[in-house]
């Protein structure tokens, strides 16, 4: 009787086929947002970490971005300011025009909110993915920044 033994064949290496930057890129961009992301995508010199790190950076942007709009659009929009327990009515735009720039602020904000919310569950995803090899992008980003290679 004769046995066939095969000799199981060599999984990838993990570290040959992605880096660990590439991986953590996205955790280290959850904390220190556009700044850590453009860091690690401008010092990096393997392909799979400047790929997420790109990928990083386009969210972080794009939810900065989303962010610095909508308080720009609400503030004029805002009638009321209240400093030190005082209120003050004060308005930057004709009547009607401040209520129009007051509900887009506001729906701009819930946006932005829901967006720094998302920022989290697209970190885990986006980490779980590099785990695996694969340079996700995160949904709703705007491509900011492209390869420059």
């Amino acid at each position: 009787m004769t046995s066939t033994t095969s000799t199981p064949s060599p999984g990838p290496e993990l570290l040959t086929e992605r880096s660990i930057g590439g991986i953590l890129v996205h955790i280290f961009a959850l904390g220190t947002g556009i700044i850590g992301a453009g860091l690690v995508y401008f010092i990096s010199n393997n392909e799979f970490t400047q790929t997420n790190a790109r990928n990083a950076l386009n969210w972080h942007a794009s939810v900065l971005a989303l962010t610095i709009i909508a308080i720009l659009v609400f503030i004029p929009g805002a009638d009321e300011l209240t400093i030190g327990g005082e209120v003050m009515e004060w308005s930057l735009l004709p009547s009607p025009l401040d209520t129009v720039f007051a509900l887009i602020g506001i729906l701009l904000l819930i946006l932005a909110i829901l967006a720094w919310f998302l920022t989290g569950i697209f970190t885990l995803i986006a980490t779980a993915k590099a785990i695996f090899g694969t340079a996700w992008e995160y949904p709703l980003a705007r491509k900011f920044v492209q390869r420059y290679t």
